[in-house]
C-alpha cells in the first residue's frame, strides 16, 4: 500500500525533540562536571563519630574547656556515693540540677540532689525550665521560693526551648524578659539563658538576649555551635557516667577558669 505524508505538525514535535536532546546533550558535556560537584556539595554527609571520638574532637577544638553536666528526676536515683566525677581524661567540675517548671512544678529530685551534691569538689547549678504558655511572674516566683544559691554556685539559669501555642513571639519575648528580670533583681546577677541553636536564631537573637551568657543545645557532629557568643555548649545527651543509670547531657564551659569564674555567684 502506499505510504501517507507525515503531517505537518507531527513533523514539527520530531523536530523540537531533536533539537531538545540536541540542547540537553551539549549542556552535559559543557556544564555536568559543575552541577555534579555543586549537588554533591549540598549532599556532603555528616562525619559519624562515635560518642568518645565526638568528646575528644569538642575537647580538641576547645582545649581549655570545663566538663560539666546537667540532671533532671529523668536520670532518676543517683548513687552519689559511687558517683565517678571523671569522664576518659576530665574531671566533671560543674552539676547543674532542674529545679522548677513552670509556675509550680518543683523537680521530685531537686532538693535530694542539691543536698547530697553540697560537698563534692564541683560548682552547683540550678535551672527553671520555663512553660510558655504560663505566666511569666508565677514562674520566677517559683524558682525564687525553691532555690537558694551561694556564693561559688553557678548563676540563676533560664531553660527555654518551646514556643507558645496561644500568644505571639513578642509575647514571648516579654514573657521571658519579666523572668529574668525578676530573678536578676532578686539574686543580683543576671541569670544564664539555656536555649536551642535554632531556638536561639528564631526568637532570641538581636531582641536584647545577647547581653545573657548563653549556654547552647546542639547535638549534631559540627566543630562548635551556630549560635556566636556561647559560653556552654551542650553537646551530648548520650553520656554515661557510674553512678547515674540512665543517659547524660554533658557540656563543655569554653574561655577556661576565668569564663568559668564569671558564671558563679559572688562573695
Amino acid at each position: 500500500m502506499p505510504r501517507k505524508k507525515a503531517s505537518k505538525s507531527s513533523i514539527w514535535a520530531t523536530s523540537l525533540i531533536f533539537f531538545v536532546l540536541i540542547t540537553g546533550t551539549i549542556f552535559l558535556i559543557k556544564y555536568g562536571k559543575g552541577i555534579k560537584r555543586e549537588f554533591s556539595d549540598h549532599t556532603r554527609k555528616t562525619p559519624v563519630w562515635t560518642e568518645t571520638e565526638k568528646f575528644e574532637q569538642v575537647f580538641t577544638q576547645f582545649p581549655d574547656g570545663i566538663l560539666g553536666v546537667d540532671i533532671s528526676q529523668y536520670q532518676g536515683k543517683i548513687d552519689f556515693n559511687k558517683l565517678s566525677l571523671q569522664l576518659q581524661d576530665r574531671p566533671v567540675q560543674f552539676l547543674v540540677f532542674r529545679a522548677t517548671m513552670g509556675h509550680n512544678g518543683v523537680d521530685r529530685r531537686f532538693f535530694e540532689n542539691w543536698e547530697a551534691s553540697k560537698n563534692l569538689p564541683v560548682a552547683q547549678g540550678a535551672y527553671h525550665y520555663y512553660r510558655p504558655n504560663e505566666n511569666s511572674t508565677r514562674q520566677a516566683e517559683n524558682y525564687i521560693k525553691t532555690v537558694e544559691l551561694k556564693s561559688g554556685n553557678l548563676i540563676p539559669i533560664l531553660d527555654i526551648e518551646k514556643h507558645s501555642t496561644i500568644q505571639s513571639k513578642d509575647r514571648l519575648r516579654e514573657g521571658i524578659k519579666n523572668w529574668l528580670n525578676l530573678v536578676e533583681a532578686h539574686f543580683g546577677v543576671k541569670p544564664m539563658i539555656y536555649t536551642g541553636d535554632r531556638f536561639f536564631w528564631e526568637v532570641l537573637h538581636n531582641q536584647g538576649f545577647d547581653q545573657y551568657p548563653i549556654w547552647v543545645a546542639n547535638y549534631n557532629h559540627i566543630l562548635e555551635p551556630e549560635t556566636k557568643n556561647w559560653v556552654i555548649w551542650q553537646f551530648s545527651e548520650k553520656g554515661s557516667i557510674e553512678g547515674i543509670g540512665e543517659r547524660i547531657d554533658l557540656n563543655i564551659l569554653r574561655g577556661g577558669r576565668f569564663q568559668f569564674h564569671k558564671l558563679k555567684m559572688p562573695e
